[in-house]
């Protein structure tokens, strides 16, 4: 009994596993932001607590959102650029997009803004202003509202995938000779499902085999 019970654990768990597998991933349908430039409020808070940092009075407010094929970048103005020597996000190191003066806009890669955005920054006060020479590098968490973004929906990344299509679809049709048939070409590349339902069958396949030996088992064990 202690085998046929263990093997039924063992059979249940690898039905789970194959639903895993099969079951559509939640990261896949996770919400994204609609492609634009956006204006979007912020408060920088102190690494450490919920105070506002004291680096929140060297920047302009609102912020620029800008969302590009899926990705969203962050654009943060500085009007104290000769304090702030260099900035960071959570991937990488901010790039200028432009300066003038005191003043320097910056941008750098964001992914979720539903949670504080952590960033560092390197300050450096001179000492006529701070008392004392003040060079630090400094961490502080971005906290975004981004209530006011609009969503992208599934049809509206179809629509877009669609027009690409449509785009390269007549830059091809254009270059291509008579002889070449473009409908035909179009035809196989609107195709792609095919391939895709091929990892699910094996699932699937795997699934009753599982089940098959497990009924034989049963027999087995229920004969003796």
């Amino acid at each position: 009994m202690k085998t046929k019970r263990t093997f039924i654990m063992f059979i249940a768990i690898i039905t789970f596993s194959l639903f895993q597998f099969v079951s559509p991933n939640s990261e896949a349908y996770a919400a994204t932001y609609a492609d634009g430039t956006y204006d979007i409020s912020f408060e920088m808070k102190e690494a450490g607590s919920d105070n506002t940092s004291i680096a929140d009075g060297y920047f302009t407010k609102p912020a620029k959102l800008v969302v590009k094929n899926g990705a969203n970048y962050i654009q943060l103005t500085t009007n104290e650029s000769d304090w702030i020597k260099s900035m960071s996000g959570p991937m990488g190191s901010a790039t200028d997009v432009s300066e003038s003066g005191n003043t320097r806009t910056v941008q750098f890669e964001v992914g979720d803004l539903s949670n504080p955005v952590n960033m560092k920054m390197h300050v450096v006060v001179p000492e006529e202003i701070a008392g004392m020479e003040y060079d630090h590098n400094h961490s502080v968490r971005v906290v975004f509202n981004a209530d006011n973004i609009p969503a992208a929906t599934n049809e509206s990344a179809e629509e877009s995938t669609e027009a690409k299509d449509e785009v390269e679809q007549v830059t091809a049709g254009a270059d291509d000779t008579a002889e070449k048939n473009p409908k035909a070409d179009d035809t196989t590349e609107k195709n792609p499902k095919t391939g895709d339902t091929t990892p699910i069958g094996v699932y699937v396949f795997l699934l009753l085999a599982s089940i098959a030996v497990l009924v034989i088992y049963e027999t087995r064990f229920a004969k003796n």
